[in-house]
């Protein structure tokens, strides 16, 4: 197993955990509640939106239309199987695959922009330009970022998240990039840490466990890596977590 591929082993992780980053439908539900004007029945595209965790939350939450895009066909096809399971409908929910940097949708298509822990790909201020002329005028943009929650944080955190995300920024300044974007900010909320434990990084911690007995020495690189994260977070508390950002579009 020596020429095990490294992103076929992030896969393995990640198909194992109930969402693929920190998050819950208590989150999801408090973002939500910042929405001061939407439709009851509100078009939704959720970018990034790995196996459906945020996607079938808000189909639970809303009596929108959710539109579900991802790259990676394993987490779409899960969330298709979850869906057929489910009984939900294409009237309520489609399933794509695609770039979210070249997104194939229209002009003001959608009430709402969804992406939970997805952002960071594109770089917060640029994701945020790039998918602004989805969202309707008036319209909102919710997504979740990695944030500093301290102005000097440690060094070891600091050492880590500059050399994985030098774009980290704290709250303050994603705010001002949003306003900059062409959003006023309707609400911030500083996800919670059991967020980060309970749905992602407990359950990540047994799958690594279990893929080290199988694996073996192939995969120590790739798991000792996300296992360093885990690590991280524990040893470093209230330094960063994301942050649910609640945006209008302004025009």
């Amino acid at each position: 197993m020596s020429d095990l591929d490294p992103f076929k082993v992030f896969l393995d992780v990640q198909l194992a955990l109930p969402r693929n980053g920190p998050g819950s439908a208590a989150s999801t539900a408090k973002a939500l509640s910042m929405l001061t004007e939407v439709t009851e029945a509100p078009r939704i595209l959720d970018i990034g939106c790995g196996q459906g965790a945020s996607t079938f939350d808000l189909l639970r939450l809303t009596g929108g239309h959710v539109t579900a895009v991802d790259l990676y066909e394993p987490f779409l096809e899960k969330l298709s199987a979850r869906a057929e399971r489910e009984g939900v409908s294409e009237e309520r929910l489609v399933v794509k695959r695609g770039d979210m940097e070249a997104l194939p949708f229209h002009d003001g298509e959608f009430d709402l922009v969804w992406s939970e822990g997805a952002i960071y790909l594109l770089g917060f201020a640029r994701g945020l330009k790039l998918w602004r002329r989805f969202v309707k005028p008036g319209g909102y943009m919710a997504v979740t970022e990695c944030t500093w929650l301290k102005d000097e944080p440690s060094a070891e955190a600091k050492a880590f998240w500059d050399a994985a995300y030098p774009g980290m920024g704290t709250a303050a300044e994603n705010c001002a990039a949003a306003e900059r974007a062409g959003y006023e900010v309707a609400g911030t909320y500083v996800l919670p840490p059991e967020d980060w434990w309970a749905g992602y990084y407990t359950p990540m911690r047994a799958r690594i466990a279990a893929m080290r007995a199988t694996y073996g020495e192939a995969a120590r690189e790739v798991l000792d890596e996300a296992e360093a994260e885990i690590i991280l977070f524990e040893n470093n508390p209230g330094q960063y977590s994301y942050v649910f950002y609640v945006l209008r579009r302004k025009d």
